[in-house]
């Protein structure tokens, strides 16, 4: 394999989605030292009841800190025991952040942030996927017409219901309004009908929600995976998986090469071919287009195991040889800048500046 290759992309939808979750909480945990390191250089009046803040959030009593600690290992304790009960503990149990071996306090504390950052982004994939299974946990009353025992008051019926969509935030005008209805109902026909038809809505909502997030989960994985494996990558919109659309990723060393990810989000293909960034009007070729595609060829396998880790499985259907096609030349203004190629032209213009 070393010219352009087309892959079929499938999602393991939880894994995809605890992964995500444990990327997050990285990034979270990451995202509070850059603020607290920006908090210690800031130098303005605030400055030091901002530090004041930051001391009370971090310097905690030795008494205060276990208590944090047992209750946030509690609460992952919680959601592992609902993991197990959906088949999925091995996976939350493999994003853990390693437990301090010692009585290190600050080991300690920064073994807690880690934990309850991963509490906080597992909670509502968890959540979310034990309610999207509700269905097969309730009993046939809530959605077999046919059975329905018209002595259930409505209420009863709707308090259930409303219990799979407790986790969202809001809820769509068709749900609501179905709601309100059931409320009001008496048992009967109308009671049923209406639990069924809102059983139904619930159903369809958590699939779309859940399709929605796993496709921004996939995002995400592909550009912190690609960063991980040491590539410049383009900011990736969340909609990529959904919506389709282009990425573009390079290294350091790449020069004017990089690879171009072509997204095709109703057929779930990616196309990976390498381009080379060229001025307005130039198309010579380069013996070096065979070589840049043969780097790629030796390192698309370890992508594909990287992202196969995380839960986005690739299958490649569509292989051509070096050569068999160019290498695709592109305006440079047409390609994102990545920060090397910015300091290498901003270099190039002080060193311009600088001639008589």
């Amino acid at each position: 394999m070393s010219g352009p290759t087309t892959v079929l992309t499938r999602a393991d939808a939880m894994r995809v989605l605890l992964s995500a979750a444990g990327i997050r909480a990285a990034m979270a945990v990451k995202q509070a030292h850059q603020d607290a390191g920006l908090l210690r250089t800031q130098q303005n009046e605030q400055q030091a009841i901002l530090q004041e803040r930051l001391r009370a959030a971090t310097g905690l009593s030795q008494q205060a800190l276990q208590q944090q600690l047992q209750t946030t290992e509690q609460d992952y304790a919680d959601l592992l025991l609902l993991a197990e009960k959906i088949g999925y503990s091995d996976q939350v149990q493999a994003i853990r952040p390693p437990s301090p071996q010692g009585a290190d306090e600050q080991e300690i504390i920064t073994y807690l942030r880690n934990l309850h950052a991963l509490v906080y982004e597992l909670r509502p994939v968890l959540l979310q996927e034990s309610a999207r299974r509700a269905d097969s946990l309730f009993d046939q009353t809530d959605f077999d017409v046919a059975t329905a025992s018209s002595a259930t008051l409505p209420q009863d019926r709707l308090a259930r219901l409303l219990k799979r969509v407790a986790h969202l935030p809001q809820l769509p005008e068709d749900i609501a309004g179905l709601a309100r209805e059931l409320e009001i109902s008496l048992p009967g026909e109308r009671a049923d009908l209406l639990a069924s038809d809102l059983r139904l809505h619930i159903q369809n909502l958590l699939e779309a929600e859940k399709k929605r997030q796993v496709g921004e989960a996939q995002a995400l994985i592909l550009e912190q995976t690609l960063k991980d494996l040491g590539y410049q990558v383009e900011e990736i919109s969340h909609t990529l998986f959904v919506e389709g659309g282009t990425v573009h990723f390079r290294r350091n060393s790449w020069d004017k090469y990089m690879v171009r990810m072509r997204m095709d989000a109703k057929t779930g293909q990616a196309n990976f071919n390498v381009i080379r960034a060229v001025k307005q009007g130039e198309n010579e070729r380069s013996v070096l287009d065979h070589l840049a595609e043969d780097r790629w060829c030796s390192e698309f396998p370890t992508l594909m195991a990287a992202l196969e880790a995380r839960g986005i499985h690739m299958q490649v259907t569509r292989l051509l040889q070096a050569g068999e096609l160019p290498v695709q030349l592109v305006v440079e203004d047409k390609l994102p800048r990545f920060a090397e190629e910015e300091q290498i032209e901003s270099r190039k213009q002080q060193r311009s500046n600088k001639l008589p």
